[in-house]
């Protein structure tokens, strides 16, 4: 599930609103399926910058010790390879990391004030009770939400809190996320980054599910314009898959995407795709190169309209345009909303 992830980190700006102070700090622990020696590198989520290289020798990472201005957010990437592996706190203090590289995952953060905080959501994250099943992804939903409930209401005062919030909001609804944000204290609720995704989470609850659609405009592939209302409202289901080109978990997921609109074609399903900030032209080269055969709306608004912020995202339509699903999931997780639908499936 964490991959559903990468794209809402890297529309993050976190920051720290305490007084500067400097921060020693130590990493150490073990890393599973690491090569014999290998080596990490610290991401600094505000700036995607390099912090600090880790070796690591016989599955274990070398300690390794440096300094900051002040606490910092941060994700382990492994060097020469792409992806993110989130997150921990580069705090004051020895801290204590296990890493999955087979399963691109920190599966523990230990040993300082903050990561100990973060390790039960992150445990849960990389080993969903029973191991995950897509039918059950609304149930994991729930489960993170009281996980990241509890870390909100003991750091409501500090930047753990928001930056949790910006971290897993694509796993609730808009409707959550804002009870979250409504738990933060005064000064966290007037941080700029957090402001920014009360209005999306704000807007985006005017199309939260049991709503009905609101329309959208844009080019179709034939250089025409194309309306939401095209396909939504006429008696068919309709799933619309928010992406763009240049997001790499929205190209790795399209054949998934392309496998549903083909599998459920038959039984009324419609598939669209909108695209998000880029020119039509890299637009129609990825739908040519990856071969997707469903119609495309181009140049929307897709932010201002759905309040969407994080990508891939889905949204499925019911046939008289209500929103019945739009939480930013999986395809896999779709897929059991859609069985559910078409194949009298009981969902728990």
């Amino acid at each position: 599930m964490t991959r559903n992830m990468l794209a809402a980190m890297l529309l993050m700006t976190v920051a720290f609103t305490s007084q500067a102070q400097e921060v020693k700090w130590e990493i150490t622990g073990s890393v599973m399926n690491a090569e014999a020696t290998d080596t990490l590198q610290v991401i600094n989520l505000k700036t995607q910058s390099v912090e600090a290289t880790l070796d690591v020798k016989d599955g274990q990472i070398l300690p390794t010790e440096g300094a900051l201005a002040e606490p910092t957010f941060c994700a382990i990437r492994r060097e020469g390879r792409t992806g993110w592996m989130m997150a921990f706190v580069l705090e004051s203090g020895t801290i204590s990391l296990d890493i999955d590289l087979m399963n691109s995952c920190i599966l523990r953060t230990a040993g300082t004030p903050m990561n100990d905080d973060l390790a039960p959501l992150l445990h849960y994250l990389a080993n969903p009770t029973g191991g995950y099943d897509p039918a059950k992804d609304e149930e994991y939903a729930r489960h993170i939400l009281g996980l990241v409930r509890d870390i909100v209401l003991r750091h409501a005062d500090d930047a753990l809190a928001p930056f949790i919030i910006q971290m897993t909001q694509t796993r609730y609804t808009p409707t959550e996320t804002l009870a979250l944000i409504n738990l933060l204290s005064e000064q966290q609720r007037n941080d700029l980054d957090i402001q920014r995704l009360q209005e999306n989470m704000t807007l985006a609850a005017e199309t939260d599910e049991e709503m009905p659609y609101r329309e959208l405009t844009g080019i179709g592939r034939n250089g025409n314009p194309v309306r939401l209302s095209d396909f939504v409202g006429h008696g068919q289901y309709v799933l619309a898959d928010f992406w763009a080109s240049w997001c790499g978990p929205c190209v790795a997921r399209m054949p998934q995407v392309i496998n549903l609109a083909r599998r459920y074609a038959d039984q009324g399903l419609q598939v669209i795709g909108i695209t998000m900030k880029e020119p039509i032209e890299a637009s129609e080269g990825a739908v040519q190169r990856l071969g997707i055969p469903f119609p495309q709306i181009y140049q929307s608004t897709p932010m201002s309209t759905y309040g969407i912020t994080a990508i891939p995202a889905f949204i499925l339509f019911a046939p008289d345009g209500t929103i019945l699903l739009r939480r930013t999931i999986s395809p896999e997780a779709v897929e059991a909303k859609l069985k559910a639908l078409f194949e009298g499936v009981n969902l728990p």
